[in-house]
């Protein structure tokens, strides 16, 4: 559903953006002196989307901590990449652009996305409770969270790169230096940065078949959502 909103100053959209809404969706959107190329996770970095898209070195299983909730990386079914979100209300995530498709799923919660729209201003869709969401590549975004929310994201094909959007990660990254995410407080005392787990390899144990069997029980209930319904 799409909807106008009323927003704390730094969550407004940016101004219009018409060159770049022009070349939304395709490669060229990658060029955009608004658009910063990614790092591969070793420093490596390059201009344009690569085929398939590279891994961004992230090591999975891990758990990312900051004021805004939890981002856990996970493994399921034979090596496909996927993660599970916790986040605060009134936080923000993303500002980004990928080069395949982003799929998402709203287990619990309610989240706004922002999109950039061919005209250049920016559409903003409420999504809520059993919501698939999906994001073609390249087309800026950023997810806003009404309520706390807890959902998955994953990438199609496998691989994943994010190119920052300027207009876009400005405002994410304002809204975490502000504070007030989460609902005050300034996430004093809580846990932050990147926790791995177990090493990749390695997934015997109680603990990572735990953590496998969850990751495919979610992985299994997101992607019959998503296509379940297509018939």
């Amino acid at each position: 559903m799409e909807e106008n909103v009323a927003c704390p100053a730094y969550f407004e959209p940016p101004p219009r953006e018409r060159d770049d809404g022009r070349v939304v969706g395709t490669d060229e959107i990658f060029s955009s002196p608004n658009v910063t190329p990614p790092s591969n996770g070793d420093g490596e970095g390059g201009t344009k989307p690569t085929s398939p898209p590279l891994d961004d070195g992230i090591p999975a299983p891990s758990v990312y901590y900051d004021d805004r909730g939890e981002i856990h990386n996970v493994i399921a079914n034979g090596g496909y990449r996927m993660n599970i979100l916790y986040t605060r209300a009134g936080c923000l995530r993303s500002g980004d652009i990928h080069p395949n498709e982003q799929c998402d799923f709203v287990f619990s919660g309610k989240v706004r996305v922002w999109t950039l729209a061919e005209d250049g201003s920016t559409t903003i869709a409420t999504h809520g409770r059993r919501s698939f969401i999906c994001i073609p590549r390249g087309m800026p975004h950023v997810f806003e969270f009404v309520e706390d929310t807890v959902m998955a994201e994953w990438w199609e094909p496998q691989g994943f790169q994010a190119w920052f959007y300027k207009p876009y990660r400005d405002i994410v990254s304002r809204s975490i230096t502000r504070g007030g995410c989460g609902g005050g407080g300034g996430g004093e005392g809580r846990r932050k940065g990147l926790v791995i787990l177990i090493p990749r390899t390695n997934f015997t144990g109680i603990a990572g078949t735990l953590i496998l069997a969850a990751a495919i029980g979610i992985a299994g209930f997101a992607l019959g959502s998503k296509f379940g319904g297509r018939r």
